[in-house]
C-alpha cells in the first residue's frame, strides 16, 4: 500500500543492515551493468546506488569507465616503508579505514514518489522507499573502497561539473554518476557471465566518456612526482627545444644527480621543503611512486588505457595529466636517463622492490597508444601489432595466467580484419597452456615469419612446462635478446617473390616482408600441440665454448680459443681475391667479429671496408685489454696488491696458460695483440691500479665491440659444426644437437630430435633456440644449386 508523502522521510542516513545483492543474468550477451550514483553516507560508509544492464551500444559517451587495481593500490614494500616513518599503528589505521558498502537501490524504491524533486540528490539523501522495496549491499574493499570514498565527497561531484565552466573538458553528469567498474558491474561469482564479458571490455573503455585511472587513495611522494612534471619539465622541454640535439647529447654525459648540471642548466636545487635534500632523493621519490604504484605494472591497464578517448588520472584527490607524464618520460628516454636511474635508485634503497614494467611501466603503454591511435596495423600487420600488445603485458602482474592473453582481445577485436573470424574465444575452462598455445598458434598461422620464436623463455623458466615449445609462457618474460625480431634483416628460411625480392633490396624490406605470403606448408594443431612445418637441416653441432660469464675477461679468452682451433680463412664465405681473380674465403677473424656481433644487424652490406675496419680495430682494444687484465690478475702478489685472492689468481693462471698455448698456435694477425704488447699493458693496468703510474691509452678508448657484443652473446655460446660453420646459440645446447633451417625463419634453429621427430624444446634441462650461423643468415643456404641435397623436409615441432 502507498504511504502518504507525509509519512516518507529521508532513510539515507539511518543504519540498517541489508541483504547481500544477488545478480540477476543480464538481458543479452551485449548488455553490460551500469551503477548510477546516487548519495554517499560518510558515518556509515555506505554509498547508495542504482544498479542496471543496459545495451552497450546505447550508452555511447554516456559513463564513465574506472581503470584501477584491485587490493592495495601500492606494493607491500612501499607500506612498509611508511609504517617506519610513522608508527605502526597510525599506519595500519590510514590503511584500513572502513570498508565502502554500495547500497543498491531497486528502481521499484521511486516509483510512490514522482515529484522531481523528490529525485533529486541533495545532502540529506533522496527521497526513496527503502521499507517496502528489496535494498541489498555490495562491501567493496581496498582501492576500490578508497575510490568510492573519495568520488563521493561533495567536493567531485560538483568539481566535475563545473569543469565545463572553467574551461575543462565537457562532461555531462551521465559520465560524471554513471560508472562501469568491472569488480561490481560483473557478477565475480559467474564464470559464465566472466567469459562474456570480457570480450566486451574493449568496446567498454572506447565507448566511455572517459577513463577514469584511480592511482589510489595514498599521497606517499605524490607532491615531488608532482614538482617533477610541473617545475623540472617545462624547463628540460624548452632547453631541448633550444638546443636540440647539443642539449641531448650534453645531458646524456652528464650524471642525472649532478647538482651543478642542475643549477647550470636549469638554475634548479632540489625541493628541500617536500623533503629531499640531494638529487638522488628527489629521483628515488620520482622512481619509486612508479614503482610502488601496483597501477602502473597491472596486465589489464594496457588494454584500458590504449583504447580510451579521454583519459583523467587521479592520485587522491589530485589530477595528474598523462601527456605530460608521457611526455617527460620520452625526454628521459631521449637522454638516455631511464634505466640509469633505475639502477642508481636500486643501488641506494634500504627495501628492495621489485623490478619494474619496461620505462616505469607507462613508457610501453604510450608506444602501443600512439600506434594504434595512428593505425599503424595497417601497415605493419594485425598479427603483428596484436602480438607487440602481448609483449606488452607479458611483463606485468594478473591473478589469472589466462590474462596475459584475455586482457589484450579488446585491442584485437579493433584491428582485426572484417573477413577474418574472432579467433581467440575466452573459455572459463580452458587451462593457461590451452590459452598460451591458441594464441601462438594464431600468431604462426597468420604471420609469414617465425618472429614469434625469438622471444621463447629459457627452458628453465618456464613455468608451464607442459606446453609447446613453439607456444611461448606468458607467464614469463625471461628470454634472450631476440636475434630474429619483427623487421629483422636477417632472412636465414624466408623465400621471398621476386617482386617482394625487388622490394626488399630497395630498402623498402620491412613492407615487403609484411606483405610476403604465409608459405604454403604450415599445419598447426593446437589440441595435439604440433607444427608442421618445412625445414633444411645445415649440419650437427661438433664443438660449443661454454662461457660462464661473457661481461668478464673468460669471453675474451674463448675467443683466442676458438680463433686457434678456426682454419685460417673461412670457407663458407668468400670473396673475389683481386691478387688472383678468384675466389677466397673470408679471414677467420672477421668471421668471429661478424658471428659474435650479428654484424649484419647494423649492417646489412657484409663485407663493408669501413664497417670492418672500424669493429676490427674495436675488437683488437677488446682483446688487449681483456687479456692483459688476465695478465695482470695472473701476476697479483700477497701483501702487495689490494685484490689479491688466491682464488683469482689461480683463475687468471689457467687462462693465461690457455692464452698462451692459443697464440703460439696462431700466425700474427692485425686483429689480435701481440704477446708484447699485452704483457706491457698488463703492467700498466697495475701499476695504475696501484697510483703507481697512469692508465694505458686502451682504457680509454670507446669499446664498440663490447658493448654490441654483451648484447648479442649473454646466455649464449660459441660453436663450430661438423662441416666448419661457425655460429652462437643458447648456452643451454649440446654438441650433436642440429642446426635448422625453417621457412619462414629469419634466423636458424637448433633443434634436438626425439624418436622421428624434431622439437625446439623435449623436457626439462633439453633446449630450444634462435641461432646465428655465419654464411647462411642472408638465405644463401636455400638457394643451393643443388637442390636435391638441400631439399625442404617436414619438421614437427611439438
Amino acid at each position: 500500500m502507498t504511504r502518504t508523502r507525509s509519512q516518507s522521510l529521508p532513510l539515507i542516513n539511518r543504519p540498517h543492515q541489508y541483504p547481500p545483492y544477488k545478480y540477476q543474468p543480464l538481458s543479452s550477451p551485449r548488455h553490460v551493468r551500469i551503477i548510477r550514483l546516487m548519495h554517499y553516507d560518510p558515518t556509515h560508509s555506505r554509498v547508495f546506488v542504482m544498479l542496471s544492464d543496459h545495451e552497450l551500444s546505447t550508452l555511447h559517451k554516456r559513463f564513465t569507465a574506472l581503470s584501477y587495481t584491485w587490493g592495495s593500490a601500492i606494493d607491500p614494500l612501499e607500506e612498509q616503508a611508511q609504517a617506519s616513518i610513522i608508527s605502526s599503528d597510525r599506519a595500519y589505521a590510514s590503511k584500513n579505514p572502513r570498508d565502502v558498502e554500495l547500497v543498491v537501490v531497486p528502481p521499484e524504491a521511486f516509483e510512490t514518489f514522482r515529484r522531481n524533486d523528490d529525485l533529486s540528490i541533495g545532502p540529506h539523501g533522496s527521497m526513496v522507499d527503502l521499507y517496502t522495496t528489496p535494498v541489498s549491499t555490495i562491501t567493496v574493499v581496498g582501492n576500490l573502497s578508497d575510490f568510492f570514498r573519495t568520488y563521493m565527497t561533495e567536493t567531485w561531484p560538483k568539481r566535475h561539473a563545473e569543469s565545463q565552466r572553467c574551461g575543462g573538458p565537457s562532461m555531462s553528469m551521465a559520465e560524471i554518476t554513471n560508472l562501469w567498474i568491472d569488480a561490481v558491474c560483473i557478477d565475480q561469482a559467474n564464470d559464465q557471465e566472466i567469459a562474456a564479458q570480457v570480450p566486451l571490455m574493449g568496446e567498454v573503455y572506447s565507448s566511455a566518456g572517459r577513463v577514469l585511472v584511480w592511482l589510489g587513495a595514498d599521497e606517499a611522494r605524490l607532491s615531488v612526482f608532482q614538482w617533477w612534471h610541473e617545475t623540472v619539465y617545462p624547463r628540460m622541454q624548452l632547453l631541448l627545444e633550444q638546443a636540440g640535439d647539443m642539449a641531448i647529447m650534453h645531458l646524456r654525459s652528464s650524471h642525472f644527480a649532478d647538482a651543478k648540471l642542475w643549477k647550470d642548466l636549469f638554475d634548479l636545487t632540489p625541493p628541500t621543503h617536500l623533503g629531499a635534500r640531494t638529487w638522488l632523493d628527489v629521483w628515488a621519490d620520482f622512481w619509486i611512486f612508479y614503482r610502488s604504484r601496483r597501477y602502473f605494472h597491472r596486465v589489464w591497464i594496457v588494454q584500458e588505457v590504449v583504447l580510451s578517448h579521454h583519459l583523467h588520472i587521479y592520485c587522491a584527490k589530485s589530477e595528474l595529466s598523462w601527456k605530460v607524464m608521457g611526455d617527460f618520460l620520452n625526454i628521459l628516454e631521449k637522454i638516455q636517463w631511464v634505466d640509469a636511474i633505475g639502477d642508481q635508485v636500486r643501488k641506494t634503497m634500504p627495501l628492495q622492490y621489485p623490478a619494474s614494467s619496461r620505462n616505469f611501466g607507462i613508457g610501453d603503454i604510450f608506444e602501443w597508444q600512439r600506434h594504434h591511435n595512428n593505425k599503424l596495423w595497417h601497415k605493419g600487420g594485425w598479427v603483428r601489432h596484436w602480438f607487440g600488445v602481448i609483449g606488452t603485458v607479458r611483463s606485468r602482474n594478473c591473478f589469472k595466467p589466462q590474462d596475459y592473453v584475455y586482457a589484450t582481445i579488446g585491442i584485437l577485436q579493433q584491428i582485426l580484419p572484417s573477413h577474418i573470424p574472432f579467433p581467440i574465444p575466452v573459455d572459463p575452462s580452458h587451462t593457461p597452456e590451452q590459452v598460451f598455445t591458441l594464441a601462438a598458434a594464431v600468431i604462426l598461422k597468420n604471420w609469414p615469419e617465425l618472429s614469434l620464436f625469438g622471444f621463447m623463455e629459457y627452458p628453465f623458466s618456464r613455468n608451464f612446462h607442459s606446453l609447446p615449445s613453439w607456444a611461448l609462457d606468458l607467464t614469463t618474460g625471461d628470454f634472450p635478446w631476440p636475434l630474429g625480431l619483427f623487421d629483422s634483416p636477417f632472412r636465414a628460411g624466408i623465400v621471398l617473390s621476386p617482386d617482394h625480392r625487388k622490394r626488399f633490396f630497395q630498402e623498402d624490406w620491412a613492407e615487403a616482408r609484411s606483405t610476403a605470403p604465409i608459405p604454403p606448408f604450415r599445419h598447426i594443431n593446437p589440441i595435439k600441440g604440433t607444427f608442421v612445418l618445412h625445414g633444411k637441416k645445415v649440419d650437427t653441432i661438433k664443438r660449443k665454448y661454454p662461457c660462464a660469464d661473457v661481461y668478464n675477461t673468460e669471453l675474451a679468452v674463448v675467443a683466442i680459443q676458438v680463433l686457434a682451433e678456426l682454419p685460417s680463412y673461412y670457407e663458407h664465405l668468400k670473396f673475389h681475391d683481386d691478387a688472383t681473380g678468384g675466389m677466397k674465403g673470408q679471414w677467420r677473424e672477421a668471421a668471429l667479429i661478424h658471428t659474435m656481433t650479428c654484424f649484419e644487424i647494423t649492417n646489412q652490406h657484409r663485407g663493408n671496408i669501413e664497417e670492418q675496419r672500424r669493429l676490427t680495430t674495436s675488437f683488437r682494444d677488446w682483446l688487449l685489454f681483456e687479456l692483459a687484465q688476465v695478465w695482470s690478475g695472473a701476476d697479483l702478489v700477497e701483501g702487495v696488491d689490494p685484490d689479491y685472492r688466491f682464488e683469482t689468481v689461480s683463475t687468471f693462471g689457467k687462462h693465461r696458460n690457455k692464452v698462451l698455448d692459443c697464440l703460439v698456435r696462431m700466425e700474427e694477425h692485425r686483429a689480435i695483440p701481440g704477446l708484447e704488447e699485452i704483457q706491457a699493458t698488463a703492467v700498466a693496468l697495475r701499476a695504475a691500479k696501484l697510483g703507481k703510474g697512469e692508465w694505458p691509452d686502451v682504457t680509454r678508448r670507446p669499446l664498440e665491440f663490447k658493448d654490441q657484443t654483451m648484447r648479442v652473446m649473454a646466455k649464449r655460446c660459441l660453436f663450430v659444426t661438423e662441416n666448419g660453420w661457425l655460429g652462437i646459440c643458447l648456452d643451454v645446447a649440446n654438441e650433436d644437437d642440429e642446426v635448422w633451417v625453417l621457412e619462414g625463419g629469419a634466423v636458424p634453429y637448433v633443434l634436438r630430435k626425439t624418436g622421428d621427430e624434431v622439437e625446439i624444446e623435449l623436457d626439462e634441462g633439453r633446449l630450444w633456440g634462435e641461432t646465428y650461423v655465419h654464411g647462411i643468415m642472408d638465405g644463401e643456404f636455400t638457394r643451393e644449386k643443388d637442390e636435391a641435397a638441400t631439399r625442404w623436409e617436414d619438421v614437427i615441432l611439438v
